[in-house]
């Protein structure tokens, strides 16, 4: 009976989860081109909540951030797909994410309407561009978000972090705002969010739905001017210590699959 009763509440955590999806698609289709910035930023901090409780996930904001409207940079450790409406929930943010992204069905329109900056892995000609991106989303307000391990971790640990997206930070003296993501249980850690390894998407998106009491906690560090830092490594370095301090999480060399995927490889 417990087991049948789990899975009704998958059913109607479903449900629910399309049918809220369905509303972002129609927001950002239809809404979002006739509205302002400050507008969007509060439509996607509610639905991004809101969304968050279909999975019967519950946000705990560890730390608020500094100010209610952040303008910079945002990094953060990574190790669920949920990690991004976490985010998402506390300010709204415009993530650089991988150009394959924007061929998802359903979540590429979502996530390319919502304003999502698109690189392409291992196309140098493209960073440059990239980085004036970036650059012109900081100056016209919004915060922009990345993760610099470039791969999701079953959140035991982290990656050393990657620093070719830290370079905007440095050359234009933008703020970098380091954001820890846990997922706890009881208040003990809980791998019931993850998407890493060989874990297909479809398992960690029923694992989640069967899973209760989870919480995702969220923890905004102090603010990093980058213009203290002559180079994008020094920066990278200083903001995954800061994320390793509020995650309590030792910094560990990628896997051989993890290594793979950073590099693009298929394995």
């Amino acid at each position: 009976k417990l087991r049948m009763f789990a899975y009704l509440i998958a059913l109607v955590r479903l449900l629910g989860f399309a049918l809220w999806l369905s509303s972002g698609l129609f927001l950002t289709a239809l809404v979002f081109p006739l509205i302002g910035w400050p507008r969007k930023r509060r439509i996607i901090r509610l639905w991004s909540r809101f969304l968050l409780r279909t999975l019967g996930v519950r946000l705990v904001v560890k730390t608020q951030p500094s100010e209610p409207n952040l303008r910079g940079v945002m990094v953060s450790n990574h190790s669920s797909w949920v990690d991004i409406f976490a985010a998402n929930s506390v300010q709204a943010v415009r993530f650089i994410s991988k150009s394959e992204v924007r061929d998802w069905p359903i979540l590429g329109s979502l996530v390319t309407l919502a304003g999502t900056l698109y690189v392409e892995r291992g196309n140098r000609s493209r960073i440059n561009q990239t980085n004036e991106e970036i650059r012109a989303a900081v100056e016209g307000g919004d915060l922009v978000g990345f993760y610099p391990e470039g791969t999701t971790t079953d959140g035991t640990h982290l990656l050393p972090f990657k620093t070719n997206l830290f370079q905007p930070a440095v050359a234009y003296g933008m703020t970098v705002y380091p954001v820890a993501v846990m997922y706890r249980v009881d208040g003990a850690p809980t791998q019931l969010a993850s998407y890493a390894g060989d874990t297909t998407f479809g398992q960690s998106f029923m694992q989640l739905l069967l899973a209760r009491g989870v919480e995702a906690q969220i923890a905004y560090g102090a603010p990093i001017d980058a213009r203290q830092f002559a180079n994008r490594a020094d920066l990278a370095l200083a903001a995954q210590e800061a994320i390793a301090q509020m995650t309590g999480l030792s910094i560990v060399p990628p896997s051989e699959v993890q290594a793979a995927r950073l590099s693009g490889q298929k394995v």
